[in-house]
Parts: C-alpha cells; structure tokens; sequence
C-alpha cells in the first residue's frame, strides 16, 4: 500500500531554521544590490533582484510541494532538457563579456548550466539509490559531454563544479570505486595540460592570482580593489549606503560576483561574520539531516547541497580576499541575478522538501515510489 503525504503533514513538519536563513539572505542580497548599484546606470537592477527574490520564493515552494515521485519522473526530462540548452547557448546565443553563457528572453537572461548543476545532483541521486549501472554510466557520459560543453561557454568554475558533484556522488553512493578512481587520476594527471586549452583571460586569472603585483592594473585589479574595499571597512563597516569604495565605482562588478566587498566595506568584519555565520548553521544544518536519514535518495540530495553551497560561498569570498583565484562565481542568493537565486531557491525548497518527508513516516513505512 503506498503512503502518500498530505500537504497539512508537510507543513507541519515543515523545518524552520533553513526557510528562515533562506529568506535572510534574500534579504541581505536585496538590500546589498540596492546599495552596490545606489546612483549608477544599472540602478534598476535592484528592482530586478526584488523580482528574481520572488520568483526564488515561488520555485521555492513549487519544489517543496512537489510529490517525490513527480520529481523522479520528471528529472529525465528536465536533465535532458538543459543538455540541449547547452548546446543552444554555445552555438545560437551571441556572447556577452566574451563568453556564451546566457539565453536571453528580453531583459533575463538564464544561464543553463546552473540548472543543469541541479539536475544532475536530482538524476545521479535517483539513479545510484536504485543502483542501476547502466543510467548511471550513461548519465556520466552525457555529463562528461555537458563539462565539455559548459567549459567551452567558457565558465570553468561551473564546470569544476559539476565534476566535483559526480564525483562526490560517486564516492559517497559507495558504488563504482574503479570509476572515480580512475576519474580522479585522469584529472590530476591533465590538470597541467588543461591550462593550454583555456581562454586567454582565463590563463591571466590564474597568473594574476599567482603574482597579483605585477597585475594591479590588469587581471588583479577587481581582487586588489575588493581586498582593499573590505579591509576598509574595519570591524564594523562606514554604514548602509556609504562605502567610499561602493559608491565611487573603485570595484567594478560589485553588485555581482564581488558583492562581499560592499558586504566587508559598509558593514565591517561582523557584516562578513554574519553572512559566513548564515551559511554554516545552513550547511550544518542539511549535514545533520544528511547523517540522520537513511533513505539513499534523500541522502545524495543533501551531501550534493552541502557540496554545492559550500563551494560557490568558498570560491566567491575567497576570490574577493585574494585566496582563490576568480571565476565569475556568484555569492548563493546574495549576488544580483535570476539563475542562481532559482537554482539555490530550488536546491533549498528540495532540501527542506526532503527533510519534512522524510520525517513525517518512519523509514520503513515510506516507499520510494510515493
């Protein structure tokens, strides 16, 4: 007999601390766009986060509430679905900022491969908890192809990224050690060559991140511009709306992938402290879960959020602060744009989805085919 789970139980076993930090940080990434574009040309992007914010909030619960099975029956598609947008966006979209990343619709534009992030993490955690070699090695070879894809865009961050989450799954499912070994080994042994197939601006990333000095003027300016708005700031910052460095224009892009500057400038080192704070009771919070359940499925999807947080939060303030090198990687639901306040919004209401089932029967009662 299949036990399904009513909307009033979900609710009531609704958990509260990730919604709550969710929405936290839509917050303080409205107001942090709102101060990183006070008085410029791109003002309007402000009232474009509001808008992206509650569009997150819709996909939030619209996963929420979504039936498991549904979602196992449904993520073939999507992952599909995204694959092709992949090749669209390569071949069909023009570039802007020299790279092909983007499907304009009007003034949106979606970037496919964070979706395609997601999709992965939901596929791959069907496929290993049913244990079936075959989708499995046949998701891995069109996720290979979609790594090849989304490097050429070029964005190597999201393409280090999707392997990292394959290869996490991998491991953790505890299934195909030959695979992940080797996977493993064939990245450490090309790691040097793949420098010689990246873009030139790429290769001058990393050059000006190894020797930042010698580049203040060129590839280091943002970082150097950035490490010097946050140090500014001091413990508790100059104030909402009167960072020096903020409001001339001394870091471009900070209302985007170096908006933690604008965090560490006009809020200080407990500004920073708070949001680095918001992350981890997140992060701890989803481990907790993922130690607790015993549902396979479930605890794919949580390791793979930890996994994903993790490192877009890791790359995006140490980029800022000179510890990583840039790669264009937002900051999770704080830094202006629709894609990755979706995809997050989406991983986030999967998340909280996961822990009210999972908790409403116990692990016997429930059936994975709900």
């Amino acid at each position: 007999m299949k036990i399904k789970v009513e909307p009033f139980e979900r609710i009531r076993k609704f958990e509260i601390i990730i919604p709550l930090i969710y929405f936290s940080l839509l917050i303080i990434g409205i107001l942090m766009v709102r101060t990183a574009t006070y008085n410029e040309s791109i003002e309007e992007n402000y009232y474009k986060q509001i808008i992206f914010s509650i569009l997150g909030i819709i996909s939030y619960f619209f996963v929420y509430f979504l039936k498991e099975r549904v979602i196992k029956n449904i993520i073939p598609y999507l992952y599909g679905i995204t694959f092709f947008l992949l090749i669209y966006v390569l071949f069909f979209e023009r570039a802007r900022y020299g790279a092909r990343r983007w499907i304009r619709l009007g003034p949106i534009g979606i970037q496919p491969s964070h979706l395609f992030l997601i999709f992965t993490l939901i596929i791959f955690a069907k496929y290993l908890s049913e244990r079936n070699k075959k989708a499995y090695y046949l998701l891995s070879f069109i996720t290979l192809l979609g790594l090849g894809l989304i490097f050429k865009q070029p964005d190597l961050g999201m393409t280090l990224f999707t392997f990292g989450l394959w290869f996490l799954l991998t491991y953790v499912s505890g299934q195909h050690e030959k695979t992940w070994k080797t996977a493993l080994f064939l990245m450490v042994f090309s790691s040097p060559f793949a420098f010689y197939f990246m873009k030139d601006y790429q290769r001058a990333r990393i050059i000006g991140f190894l020797f930042p000095e010698k580049n203040a003027a060129g590839v280091a300016y943002n970082m150097l511009q950035a490490t010097r708005a946050i140090g500014s700031g001091g413990l508790f910052g100059k104030g909402y709306l009167n960072g020096f460095m903020n409001l001339s224009n001394f870091v471009p892009e900070d209302h985007n992938d170096f908006i933690i500057s604008v965090i560490g400038e006009e809020l200080g080192f407990f500004g920073i402290l708070l949001v680095i704070s918001l992350y981890a009771i997140l992060i701890y919070r989803i481990y907790i879960y993922a130690n607790k359940t015993q549902r396979k499925f479930w605890k794919y999807i949580y390791f793979g959020a930890i996994a994903i947080i993790f490192f877009h939060v890791y790359e995006n303030i140490g980029m800022n602060l000179g510890i990583m090198p840039i790669t264009g990687v937002p900051l999770p639901l704080i830094s202006y744009g629709g894609s990755q306040i979706i995809t997050f919004s989406m991983l986030l209401g999967l998340v909280t989805k996961g822990i009210a089932t999972t908790e409403t029967y116990n692990e016997e009662n429930y059936l994975d085919n709900e």
